[in-house]
């Protein structure tokens, strides 16, 4: 039988806003008050920083930034630097990692759901083994992130679908040097509606994870 979870969608949220609201459903999870919470969120644009972080992999200076409307933000993730910004799909899976599911089977599963996601709209995501992550044609598309507190996950993954991919251009993206980075907005050469590839990714975690989702509204959560 399917465990219960829930998904709450924050749809554009700043950065630190979401980091923190994601820290509180983490917290209530590790006491239990909640069951597994899956938050889907597009963010304005950011540069964060994970624990493998290497300043020279920030190619421009922070004025540069600055100048763009960039804040960058050191978190608690694995992995190095990578940009967000609006028409990027976040799915952080604030899920417990009891019963079997280990990390790596976590990221793989969040990579195999990015793959079925872009399968569905035609396009052929892979792994590579340059990187965790979803790559299309040798280039970058989707992105894993995680961290791990008392056995609860949180951070997550980030899909490229609509956004400007020209603030990668400052950065080396996971460290990863002369690495191109693409969308399905570059491959596909339209726009995907955000609605329809959220529920898409709902319906994904659900049967991967076996469970069943309970939408709720953010502002009324906890």
């Amino acid at each position: 039988m399917a465990k219960p979870a829930i998904v709450v969608d924050m749809e554009l949220t700043e950065y630190t806003s979401c980091w923190e609201f994601q820290r509180a459903v983490h917290t209530a999870r590790i006491n239990n008050l909640l069951p597994d919470c899956l938050i889907l969120v597009e963010h304005h644009r950011v540069m964060t920083f994970g624990r493998a972080k290497n300043r020279d992999n920030l190619l421009v200076s922070r004025k540069v930034l600055d100048r763009h409307g960039i804040p960058c933000v050191d978190i608690e993730r694995g992995g190095d630097v990578t940009y967000h910004g609006p028409g990027q799909l976040l799915a952080y899976p604030i899920f417990g990692l009891k019963g079997g599911i280990g990390v790596v089977d976590l990221i793989e599963r969040l990579e195999e759901i990015m793959i079925r996601i872009l399968n569905r709209y035609g396009i052929a995501g892979k792994r590579d083994s340059r990187n965790r992550g979803v790559w299309m044609e040798g280039k970058k598309i989707g992105f894993v992130g995680i961290a791990v507190k008392k056995q609860i996950s949180f951070h997550g993954f980030a899909l490229n679908v609509n956004l400007d991919l020209s603030p990668f251009q400052m950065i080396n993206p996971c460290g990863l040097q002369n690495v191109e980075i693409t969308s399905m907005k570059n491959i596909l050469g339209t726009q995907t509606p955000m609605g329809p590839l959220k529920g898409l990714t709902i319906s994904l975690f659900e049967e991967i994870f076996d469970c069943s989702m309970e939408k709720r509204n953010p502002r009324q959560f906890i």
